[in-house]
């Protein structure tokens, strides 16, 4: 909880702070589109002394036809006017008299109030509904002719209408369809201030002022500010901002403070975050890639290949003949299968003995293992076909190791190394063993400083 209140204090005071040099917020009206214009139509329910509906006759439907303009002082209030008049008579009864209304129109201004904005949610909430309710005064004109069952036809208004004030409530719901148009629906309900616009006033009152509601649908076009890709202002929050900040301040403390992959660097500046457990990364969480070419070393056969080589899924150089020499330096990169080369592709004659000059590729292993590993298959197929294919040639199988651990378990660990390959050689590929020799070289000739990976090897040295 104190974690939580030193955010939102700290937000509080980042916000007051920026207010202090004069700059808009994100969230200011003028940055949104601030006018409405809309038109709606709905039905005109008379309730008061004579009713739209009465228990004989059901429902009187009596089309009206709303013209409204909204401007908005911000998110939360705005001013608008109505318009609204009869596009027919209006008909009620009260089950002794019927009354005909025609003309009606009326007119009225309201506070609008939009209650959706009062509720935080963040900016990165997408709003597309506003629920605005409003209330004010207006004015209506109509003429009534009330018939009674007995024959009597009364008048009201018949020498340029009845003018009655009212006070106005309204509910609108308001969805976005885009930036520009909205879809709503409503409900406004007018207290008319006297008694006379169903036909019926002072002695023949029975139920008190007149009522009037109109439920209705329409839609309206938003414009203002000149920012044709922002929605109306009804959409924001002005507290968004905040709300944005505390949450933009909360979880980058939780970032800086949580690893999901345990490798070191905290989730707000680790770039991969789900590296493999005992994966090295770098500064960024980014897994290393020592020989850049596009395979982190945790998935990397061979992470010492040079600069520029072409290399597959697992990292490992492409050897297009299999010839022991990588592509990016083989100068004869279509010698056939078996074929000795040098070091740089280039084939010796067949039954040389090498004379230092033949290549074979080198075996790796894994850390503290004399096990050759499916990784080191191609290779050892290369040094087989080799041998194979040169009858006369012998070699000596030299063991390496890194440099940790005691000289002596280092020497052991090279022997056991020289004698696994020869041992695959001749279990696996059929070559003599008269022809393989083991030797041990322990961590005394390291190919890399610091490199353990390519010191845990055994080269193929030819006689």
């Amino acid at each position: 909880m104190k974690k939580y209140s030193l955010l939102l204090l700290l937000a509080v005071s980042a916000t007051f702070a920026s207010a202090q040099d004069g700059t808009l917020s994100e969230a200011h009206v003028s940055n949104y589109k601030d006018w409405a214009i809309g038109v709606n139509i709905g039905d005109i329910f008379v309730a008061g002394d004579h009713s739209s509906y009465d228990a004989d006759n059901g429902f009187d439907f009596n089309l009206g036809l709303n013209l409204h303009a909204t401007k908005y002082l911000n998110s939360v209030l705005g001013v608008k006017g109505n318009l609204t008049l009869a596009l027919g008579p209006i008909n009620a009864s009260n089950g002794a008299s019927t009354v005909e209304i025609s003309p009606y129109i009326d007119g009225s201004i309201m506070a609008v109030g939009n209650v959706s904005a009062l509720g935080m949610r963040g900016r990165s909430f997408d709003r597309k509904q506003a629920l605005l309710v409003g209330a004010g005064l207006g004015l209506s004109t109509s003429q009534a002719e009330v018939n009674g069952f007995d024959g009597n036809i009364q008048e009201w208004g018949a020498d340029g209408g009845t003018l009655e004030a009212f006070i106005i409530g309204e509910g609108v719901y308001k969805w976005s369809l885009n930036s520009t148009w909205d879809l709503d629906l409503g409900v406004n309900v007018r207290f008319n201030l006297g008694d006379a616009v169903d036909g019926f006033k002072g002695a023949f009152t029975t139920n008190g002022n007149d009522i009037i509601l109109y439920p209705h649908v329409g839609v309206s076009y938003n414009f203002g500010n000149g920012k044709t890709e922002e929605s109306s202002v009804i959409y924001i929050n002005p507290l968004d901002d905040m709300y944005s900040a505390v949450e933009e301040v909360k979880n980058n403390f939780d970032k800086l403070t949580t690893d999901d992959d345990n490798d070191g660097v905290n989730n707000l500046f680790d770039k991969e975050n789900n590296t493999p457990e005992g994966a090295t990364v770098d500064g960024s969480g980014k897994a290393s890639d020592v020989d850049q070419d596009g395979i982190p070393d945790y998935m990397d056969e061979d992470p010492f290949t040079s600069k520029g080589a072409k290399v597959n899924a697992n990292g490992r150089a492409i050897d297009s003949d299999n010839d022991g020499v990588a592509d990016y330096m083989d100068k004869e990169p279509n010698t056939p299968a078996g074929t000795l080369v040098n070091f740089k592709g280039q084939t010796l004659p067949k039954g040389s003995s090498g004379g230092g000059n033949g290549f074979m590729p080198s075996v790796f292993f894994s850390f503290n293992s004399a096990s050759v590993t499916a990784a080191n298959q191609e290779r050892m197929a290369t040094i087989a076909l080799a041998l194979k294919n040169n009858p006369d040639l012998k070699v000596t199988v030299v063991g390496h190791a890194d440099n940790r651990g005691s000289e002596e378990y280092n020497k052991n660990l090279s022997m056991r190394r020289a004698q696994a390959v020869v041992k695959k050689l001749v279990q696996v590929y059929g070559v003599n063993e008269s022809r393989l020799t083991a030797e041990a070289s322990g961590e005394n000739d390291p190919l890399a400083k610091g490199n353990y990976s390519v010191n845990r090897r055994a080269d193929i040295v030819i006689k």
